[in-house]
């Protein structure tokens, strides 16, 4: 194998000798040569693979120039995983994986991860190689490709398993409905995100873990605090080919594309900083030929294997999609985005794609051997050429009334009107003739409406289309599969294509039909995918916890796109799941300690994982008193809540200012001078400790028990 650098003389680099032999048998097998030059390549780019050529070329992402590559055998399948300065090269077929450096185009380590299919998660520092089918998981050194530490076993298969923006890796483990973090090596507690079987897909979506569960057609996200929330999507979802929906590892926002392989064609795009979900179909004549969907800003870049192309769709803008072709035919395409650009790879031939957040492309020629760099001037572009100017052919002859004699030429060419003798006609009178109303030509029937969207919002669904193409066109209306109300009732035919639907139940979802309305009849569109009037809410505010005797009054503010039907699920020391209104009273807690809340709020849209925390103290409120009917006999101070035993007392006629803790039932006592009777003792604070008096002997509040502000003595 060769390996180009980017010298002025374009020659094949020099295999490194000596100390490099041990290297270069190791590489052997993946038929990675060495090199010792020190090329410079784009900060911004992309590492791309070409299986007819066996060649993985590094693309400068700004201009979509080729400026360094490596030769490989023909015929292998590699996968490249890169990361940052972290570029490896898999074979699927054998479990070895070999380690590119990319400031020397050098292949510095290759390991044989023992297994073929093996996954393998890196971000940054943190590296993990998963063995799906025996569940094994082993954390490993992204730079020398050694294990670190005991390897993690799970029951299998495992899903694809993800890092996220913290360094956890996300292991979806089908057989237990779980997901199961793992933090340096190490297995965290399992979050349940479904049933037992239901197939799972992890996405990282600005750092954090999306979980979509394709049968059960929820999404699970987990917070930055931990906390676990659900967001319901399109029950058609659930009607996913085997193997579940198809999901990109990763999304450097909050959008989180989910296509559902099969006959639908179906792609719903999860918006996580609103938890508004939207959808529409793609007209394709293969859906089984699409593939992992992609996102960069609002567009959404969908493989189509059929064509070898992208399909493209706007969800910010709606509409119909538009397609990019990247391979000369059909074919399998890798799409990705790194650094900020989508990258869309035809691996069996030379052509790529780079795109920028704006929708401007780059095409690519990864067969190009010119490579430019630091040192040798790049290869001049042509300029092109303006396309040359054609003059715009003649206008057309008038229309013969006679058909031309074939034997004539222009010299012998007889007039059109030759000069003939006329007759004289007598003249007749004769009754005109009506003329005929002419009969209008039928109008054609216009196309259907199509790319029909419906994106669920707090109180409404949101529904656009595209236009009908041909025919003619009045206005559209809204078909909805239940009772509400479409705003506007009826849209002009040249827009602008949407309607608002209100009025609906958050509990049931609804599906929408375009009807575009010409002069010949209806044409109606395809039924959209469910969508609901809501969207999953956000966490309550203002969350406040007031302490009380054993217990403490909690209120909160509503969400703000919450609706009507949200409910409350608190837990912590008190726990339940269907609180209505914005307040509750906490009762049967101990006096004398710290308690802990949260609450997070849901509907049949879902919930979210962020949750509202707050913290009640529950400690004693300390209060003093003065002693009472002591003008008699000294006041004796008991060790207890009975009239049995002397821990001090208070000389006739003294009055003190008492620190009272708490109040506790005990001995019924009557008091002399008073004639009171009360079962109530007062806990004070009494030479460094603790002792009893009666309320009878106390002038702490009455009326109750305990008598606030006093708490109850719970210990």
């Amino acid at each position: 194998m060769s390996i180009r650098v980017l010298g002025g003389d374009r020659a094949t680099a020099l295999m490194a000798g000596g100390a490099a032999v041990l290297l270069v048998a190791a590489a052997a097998w993946f038929g990675v040569g060495v090199s010792s030059a020190n090329p410079e390549l784009a900060d911004v780019g992309a590492w791309l693979w070409t299986k007819a050529k066996g060649r993985v070329v590094h693309v400068n992402g700004l201009s979509g120039e080729v400026d360094g590559y490596l030769d490989d055998k023909a015929g292998k399948q590699l996968r490249v995983v890169q990361d940052g300065t972290n570029v490896l090269l898999v074979d699927d077929r054998t479990g070895f994986v070999s380690r590119v450096e990319p400031s020397q185009l050098t292949v510095t380590q290759t390991r044989d991860l023992g297994a073929a299919g093996t996954q393998l998660a890196v971000s940054g520092g943190t590296a993990y190689a998963v063995d799906p089918a025996a569940g094994r998981v082993q954390r490993i050194d992204p730079v020398t490709l050694n294990a670190v530490g005991a390897p993690i076993t799970l029951p299998g298969p495992l899903g694809a398993a993800r890092i996220d923006g913290g360094g956890r890796l996300w292991v979806p483990v089908t057989a237990r409905g779980q997901v199961v973090p793992v933090s340096g090596g190490v297995a965290a507690t399992p979050v349940k995100v479904g049933e037992p079987g239901e197939e799972l897909a992890v996405t990282i979506a600005g750092g954090l873990p999306v979980v979509v569960n394709t049968r059960a057609a929820t999404a699970v996200t987990v917070g930055a605090d931990g906390g676990v929330g659900e967001i319901a999507l399109p029950k058609e979802v659930a009607r996913a080919a085997k193997g579940g929906v198809l999901t990109p590892a990763s999304t450097e926002g909050p959008l989180v594309p989910v296509l559902t392989p099969g006959g639908s064609g179906l792609l719903v795009v999860l918006d996580t900083s609103s938890n508004a979900v939207l959808s529409t179909r793609f007209a394709t004549d293969d859906p089984a030929g699409l593939g992992v969907p992609q996102v960069l800003g609002s567009k959404v870049y969908v493989p189509d294997k059929s064509r070898g192309a992208l399909i493209v769709w706007d969800s910010a803008a709606g509409g119909r999609p538009t397609t990019l072709q990247v391979a000369d035919g059909p074919g399998p395409v890798d799409v990705f985005v790194k650094d900020g650009l989508l990258w869309a790879n035809d691996e069996n031939g030379d052509k790529a794609l780079v795109i920028d957040p704006e929708g401007r492309k780059h095409d690519v020629d990864k067969d190009d051997s010119d490579v430019p760099g630091p040192t040798n001037t790049p290869k001049p572009k042509q300029t092109p050429r303006p396309d040359p100017t054609i003059p715009d052919p003649p206008p057309d002859d008038p229309p013969e009334t006679s058909e031309p004699d074939p034997t004539r030429t222009k010299q012998t060419e007889r007039p059109r009107h030759p000069a003939r003798t006329a007759t004289p006609t007598p003249t007749t009178t004769t009754t005109p003739t009506p003329t005929p109303t002419p009969t209008p030509t039928p109008t054609a029937a216009p196309g259907a409406p199509g790319a029909v969207t419906a994106r669920s919002g707090p109180g409404r669904v949101t529904v656009t289309f595209s236009p009908s193409t041909g025919g003619k066109v009045e206005r559209y209306t809204l078909k909805a599969s239940g009772e509400g109300r479409p705003e506007p009732q009826s849209v002009n035919a040249d827009g602008p294509f949407q309607f608002e639907f209100t009025g609906g139940d958050c509990a049931q979802e609804y599906t929408f039909v375009v009807v575009a309305h010409w002069p010949g009849g209806e044409v109606e569109s395809e039924r959209s995918a469910g969508a609901r009037p809501c969207v999953a809410p956000a966490a309550p505010s203002n969350f406040a916890a007031r302490p009380r005797n054993r217990g403490a009054e909690l209120t909160w503010s509503a969400p703000e796109n919450g609706d009507p039907s949200v409910t409350y699920q608190l837990s912590g020391a008190v726990a339940n799941d269907a609180i209505k209104g914005t307040s509750f009273s906490v009762d049967g807690l101990k006096n004398n300690a710290k308690y802990a809340f949260k609450l997070k709020a849901t509907n049949q849209a879902g919930e979210s994982p962020d949750v509202a925390s707050v913290e009640v103290d529950l400690t004693y409120p300390r209060q003093q008193y003065k002693n009472a009917n002591n003008n008699v006999v000294d006041t004796l101070v008991r060790p207890a809540a009975t009239k049995t035993g002397e821990a001090g007392r208070i000389p006739k006629g003294q009055y003190l200012s008492i620190t009272v803790i708490c109040q506790v039932k005990g001995q019924s006592v009557t008091e002399d001078e008073s004639k009171e009777t009360s079962d109530v003792w007062n806990r004070i604070e009494w030479n460094g400790g603790v002792a009893y008096l009666s309320e009878t002997l106390m002038t702490t509040p009455r009326g109750s028990f305990p008598a606030p502000p006093l708490f109850e003595c719970t210990d």
